[in-house]
């Protein structure tokens, strides 16, 4: 499989834009608590990330049922293993929920538009015509 850097560089960008924006306000107002449930929020976020490029890598040049398996069924799989490790995190490692809730979903969907992203990049390049 060839890694795509454009993609992970995009993805840098993006988190580190995000991290910068949140820095002052964390440092400033924010409890150890909610920093910590931020920092795990955004580490899981590129896992999921992660996963994601390597789902849509997997299945690009597989026919199209193939691919929607392998996307769609991968995505419920990390949301599972995503609810999951909330759960365990709040629960038995005491951190706190609506800064770890807020954290994943706004990470959640800076990930999904970066898929959407590469996903069409890598449509118009195998199919130039099909400019979405």
């Amino acid at each position: 499989m060839k890694i795509d850097w454009v993609f992970f560089r995009l993805a840098i960008l993006c988190f580190g834009v995000l991290s910068a924006v949140s820095y002052f306000p964390l440092s400033a107002y924010a409890s150890p608590e909610v920093v910590r449930s931020v920092v795990t929020g955004g580490v899981i976020a590129l896992i999921h990330l992660v996963m994601g490029y390597v789902a849509i890598e997997t299945g690009f040049e597989k026919s199209h049922t193939k691919f929607l398996k392998i996307v769609i069924g991968g995505m419920g799989v990390r949301l599972f293993f995503m609810v999951a490790l909330f759960f365990v995190l709040v629960r038995f490692f005491e951190y706190d929920s609506l800064s770890l809730t807020l954290t994943l979903l706004v990470l959640y969907l800076v990930n999904l538009g970066l898929e959407v992203h590469h996903l069409q990049k890598r449509v118009s390049t195998k199919h130039p015509t099909l400019q979405l």
